[in-house]
């Protein structure tokens, strides 16, 4: 009689399964300046005011009474302050590339109207925004913006707590984060006075820019 014969047990490891593909999770989109600036002119806001910060389009509310005034406040101030050689801009676009158009509520440029006719601005003597909403923000995501622009006086009427916030002295930070912030801050109440870095003989009360 024949026998079986068995086969030799194989030592080849059988083929694995590769593991299924993972899904990536969901992330936003970041609006470049240039996109953002292509939706405007396609009126895809209509009459919305908005702002670009870090690739993100926000809509801003419509100012109320006690805002209003404040910018009024400053307006005039900074005409008479800087009467010679700038140009007081009022919530106008900001250039901050590559993903940033703040539109401060003051900006205070060097030179005319004239010469932002085919540019906006990337830097200004002094910024100045009235907070009272926007508070966190523009004491955090803007004063980055604005140290990353080298501007160099930064201001924020805070209204709700009846004071001025000044920053000053951009410097950068750690290279890997492409940015600057600010090294000094400080806080300023209703009697206390502040005058430009640019313009130091244009001394200010806090208690005349709030409403």
């Amino acid at each position: 009689m024949t026998a079986l014969l068995t086969p030799p047990h194989s030592t080849t490891p059988a083929p694995v399964a590769p593991p299924p593909a993972v899904q990536p999770p969901p992330r936003p989109f970041r609006w470049t300046l240039e996109r953002y600036r292509d939706l405007d002119q396609i009126h895809f806001f209509d009459d919305q005011r908005t702002m670009l910060l870090d690739g993100e389009i926000y809509v801003m509310p419509n100012p109320k009474p006690p805002h209003s005034t404040a910018l009024g406040l400053v307006d005039l101030w900074a005409r008479v302050a800087f009467a010679t050689g700038h140009w007081v801009r009022v919530q106008m676009p900001f250039d901050i590339r590559p993903d940033s158009e703040p539109n401060p509520d003051v900006a205070v440029v060097v030179g005319s109207v004239r010469d932002y006719a085919t540019a906006d601005p990337t830097t200004a003597e002094l910024v100045v925004e009235v907070a009272d909403s926007s508070l966190f923000t523009d004491t955090t995501t803007k004063a980055e913006k604005y140290a990353t622009a080298k501007v160099p006086d930064y201001w924020v009427i805070d209204l709700e707590n009846r004071q001025l916030i000044v920053f000053r002295d951009p410097a950068p930070l750690p290279a890997a984060l492409g940015a600057n912030a600010y090294r000094q801050r400080t806080t300023h109440g209703p009697a206390d006075t502040v005058a430009p870095l640019t313009v130091p003989a244009a001394v200010v009360r806090v208690a005349d820019l709030l409403p």
